[in-house]
């Protein structure tokens, strides 16, 4: 059953874009959350498919609903001034990798292209859990991955296992190890992957996560880009985000 609704939404002076337009449907009872700038005169338009975190759901993004959270409201920012069309599923626990939040991962990718002329490549931007399910489109859906950007990215899930009891309620007692990115490192060898992690962060610290996929990628003749920024793993630390740096990246 699908849910359709469209806004049109006069931005405030301090955001990014001024005037977007706002798309909400619903997959298999899952909100799709979708934003784009009209500005942009283009026939085939570029998409990018946010992954949220633990917790977090496509309501975080929505302007003015009272999940929204303005660290993640500006990923929507980013992506829409760099000319994107912007999408975000809610995926609840299952953005930490699970067959079920890859499923429906996909299923919306194919969904907006059905409403949308977008290009058949995207880029992913995952945040926090969302890592794990982005490693899960590099490895076994490689054609629809054209470029990554990462915010404080899961990487080792036997480590988030291990610490985060978030982790193992998404998994439960199932076969977690064939959702684990640091088992196929090979993956992010074949894009561009721009990540940002906070120095300070003991949710999912950088050097057993963003430090080790760019040693190990970048060995191997990957493209990891790794900026290891002040603060921690909290949705506060707006250091995580350069505007510059990842504009250029979406727009190179």
């Amino acid at each position: 059953m699908l849910r359709f609704l469209i806004i049109l939404f006069i931005a405030p002076s301090a955001a990014l874009c001024q005037d977007m337009k706002f798309q909400i449907d619903s997959i298999d009872g899952r909100t799709v959350f979708m934003a784009w700038d009209d500005q942009f005169p283009v026939s085939v338009r570029p998409a990018l498919l946010a992954l949220h975190g633990s917790g977090r759901s496509a309501e975080s993004y929505i302007p003015g609903h009272e999940k929204s959270v303005p660290f993640y409201e500006k990923q929507r920012d980013l992506a829409v001034k760099a000319g994107y069309l912007f999408v975000v599923l809610s995926n609840g626990k299952d953005t930490w990798g699970t067959d079920e939040g890859l499923k429906a991962t996909v299923k919306c990718m194919e969904f907006v292209k059905g409403k949308f002329p977008v290009r058949e490549k995207w880029c992913i931007w995952a945040s926090s859990a969302g890592g794990v399910l982005l490693g899960r489109l590099l490895k076994e859906y490689p054609s629809l991955v054209d470029r990554a950007i990462g915010t404080f990215p899961v990487f080792d899930l036997e480590h988030s296992m291990r610490h985060l009891p978030s982790a193992r309620s998404a998994w439960g007692d199932r076969d977690y190890r064939k959702a684990n990115p640091a088992l196929y490192p090979e993956a992010f060898m074949r894009i561009p992957y721009l990540i940002f992690h906070g120095s300070d962060d003991e949710a999912v610290p950088v050097d057993l996560h963003s430090a080790r996929i760019a040693k190990t990628a970048n060995e191997a003749g990957g493209n990891v880009l790794l900026n290891i920024v002040t603060g921690g793993h909290s949705t506060g630390n707006f250091a995580l985000y350069d505007d510059d740096l990842i504009l250029n990246f979406l727009q190179r």
